[in-house]
């Protein structure tokens, strides 16, 4: 897609088409399979922590109904707001991502050689490391740019409202308001086609738009891997050697956590080595449990001015 074939309409038309598809479509956050597996997931944290299922369960659903309700209403308006990004903005994000592609290819051509125009992958094993590579690099822009939107208070004032529900749900996951989304979304872009350009080069293959804006077959799995449990009070804990690996969903609330020594910890959306490797790392554990939302600090008492004597 490029501007002159971009039309407005026809990628409005698109997005709404696409919101019936949530569950059908293996795009979709929301796909059947990956619910399935969420489900799947209480009974793997019913063994992992050994609790009953009815005791999992309860502890999912652990807070009232009032505020889930409240809530939910803000939570799905932005999943579908959000959604709209990836049609509407398509010739930038495209844009972006051949951007970060031509980089990855100035930087390997002078060792690897110009690829032939039209050359593909002639190795599975080869395809396999390029779409990793591609998808651990669009990984390390989301570490960071989450980080960044906590470190600077300006930003972190957009961020808050993913923080403030005391309830986690999977539809938590998408609660952003879009100029955020839109720079998680660009930041991602430009590492992914990054990735992609230096493992062409290196393979002399050539990067194509459809390589660029297609499904990571990583992207998939990670959803199929209790990615939906991240935002509940399913404490699904990993082993400790995996936790430094990749985030388990007990990881990830305590990104979530009230508690001022929980602050600043476990940014990392799927990869739990870019908190290990900058000091961000925080393994629960598997019995921890934690208050979830955003606990304002109570102001500083007057100074009692000193009585004279």
């Amino acid at each position: 897609m490029n501007w002159s074939e971009y039309d407005p309409l026809t990628a409005t038309w698109n997005w709404l088409a696409s919101i019936p598809h949530i569950l059908t479509d293996p795009a979709s956050p929301f796909w059947w399979p990956s619910i399935i597996v969420a489900l799947l997931g209480l009974g793997v944290a019913a063994w992992a922590t050994g609790m009953s299922l009815r005791e999992v369960r309860r502890e999912a659903m652990s807070c009232g109904g009032t505020r889930f309700w409240k809530q939910l209403p803000v939570d799905v308006g932005l999943m579908v707001v959000n959604s709209a990004i990836p049609f509407l903005a398509g010739p930038v994000l495209l844009l972006v991502s051949a951007l970060g592609a031509t980089f990855g290819y100035l930087l390997m051509a002078p060792v690897f050689g110009v690829p032939e125009p039209g050359a593909r992958f002639d190795h599975p094993a080869a395809m396999v490391l390029a779409a990793l590579v591609a998808f651990a690099m669009g990984d390390f822009a989301l570490y960071w740019t989450h980080r960044i939107f906590h470190r600077f208070p300006l930003l972190w004032r957009a961020h808050k409202m993913h923080h403030v529900p005391e309830i986690l749900t999977p539809f938590t996951a998408f609660r952003f308001w879009p100029h955020e989304q839109i720079v998680h979304i660009a930041a991602s872009t430009f590492m992914n086609g990054l990735g992609l350009g230096l493992m062409t080069t290196m393979f002399g293959a050539s990067v194509t738009p459809m390589t660029l804006l297609g499904v990571n077959a990583f992207s998939l799995v990670w959803n199929l891997a209790f990615a939906h449990l991240r935002h509940s009070h399913v404490a699904l804990p990993f082993p400790r050697w995996l936790s430094h690996v990749l985030v388990s969903p007990h990881m990830h609330q305590v990104h979530h956590s009230v508690e001022e020594r929980h602050h600043d910890r476990n940014y990392a959306t799927v990869f739990a080595l870019w908190d290990w490797i900058f000091g961000s790392l925080y393994i629960p554990h598997p019995k921890e449990r934690f208050r979830f939302g955003v606990e304002e600090a109570a102001p500083e008492p007057a100074a009692v001015p000193a009585t004279p004597r």
